[in-house]
């Protein structure tokens, strides 16, 4: 379950640093990068836990850039998620599809379980409408004074 954001911080889970505008700046240039990559593979059985990773990596270092943003630095990727929903506002429903992802994710890489290539094409289909998403909040606070 993602706590407040605020216990991420108190359980040193999530540290407050100084705004990095660079670290933003390439860290949403890195995830726009891998989704045009992810884009271009085909999606089969033997492809889709590899390729659901690297979807999955493309939402952490966006969320990652919103961060770096804010002046915040993640150790967990709960951190990450829950800096979102709070920070950010998304709507309940896609803070609760990255994070059903999240803990997808951890399975593959921990667990080795696998991912069937529907959900690996569930979760392209939902990169590509929350990356834009996180893209814009990212252009937001570059424009604030």
């Amino acid at each position: 379950m993602i706590q407040k954001f605020q216990y991420y911080l108190d359980e040193h889970l999530a540290r407050k640093v100084a705004v990095d505008c660079e670290e933003a700046k390439s860290l949403m240039h890195k995830a726009t990068l891998r989704l045009d990559y992810i884009k271009k593979q085909e999606i089969k059985e033997d492809t889709s836990a590899f390729i659901f990773e690297d979807i999955y990596e493309t939402l952490r270092e966006a969320a990652q850039s919103l961060m770096s943003l804010e002046g915040y630095k993640p150790y967990s990727h709960e951190a990450l998620i829950s800096f979102l929903k709070e920070f950010y506002q998304f709507p309940e429903h896609e803070i609760s599809s990255f994070d059903r992802y999240r803990i997808l994710r951890n399975k593959t890489v921990y667990c080795a379980a696998n991912v069937s290539p529907e959900v690996c094409k569930e979760a392209l289909k939902f990169s590509e409408t929350f990356l834009p998403k996180l893209k814009k909040a990212y252009e937001k606070c570059q424009k604030a004074p």
